[in-house]
């Protein structure tokens, strides 16, 4: 009885936080979204380089072939000066965007067994995911050096 509350609980906890209460910003300069002026306003990226720059108070949409895990590079991903729970919300995202790549993965192994897509479409799939990866990683480096850093 005790672990069915407990368990209650804990599911209840995790539904009344936001899914993904983090999202990247793509800062290049003038072309930086509206919605992203706030996270880029510090960011000052060379002429031609873009940086990414993680919007604590945006939400990421994660779904069937988009992951915000696919459009940009983390290496140099701007953190800005967040709270322990900021950094937080940055891992969870991190972690339901890896977990997107995962699925959209394995939706295009099956396909191309299904022969629903070609050989080279699934490569470019299975490139588009070995990125994502890398990028996850590079996110969840700058997160533990974060929090190293509080």
């Amino acid at each position: 009885m005790k672990i069915e509350v407990l368990a209650t609980t804990a599911t209840m906890m995790l539904l009344a936080t936001p899914a993904v209460a983090a999202s990247l910003c793509n800062c290049c300069g003038a072309a930086t979204v509206e919605s992203c002026s706030t996270a880029c306003s510090p960011v000052k990226p060379a002429e031609g380089q873009c940086i990414a720059a993680v919007d604590y108070a945006g939400t990421a949409e994660i779904g069937n072939g988009s992951n915000p895990l696919y459009s940009m590079s983390l290496r140099d991903v701007w953190l800005g000066t967040p709270k322990r729970m900021e950094l937080e919300k940055f891992r969870r995202f991190l972690e339901q965007a890896r977990a997107g790549a995962e699925r959209d993965r394995r939706v295009s192994v099956g396909d191309f067994r299904r022969k629903k897509i070609d050989q080279a479409t699934a490569a470019a799939r299975g490139k588009q995911y070995d990125d994502a990866i890398v990028n996850y990683y590079l996110g969840l480096h700058s997160y533990r050096s974060a929090i190293k850093n509080l």
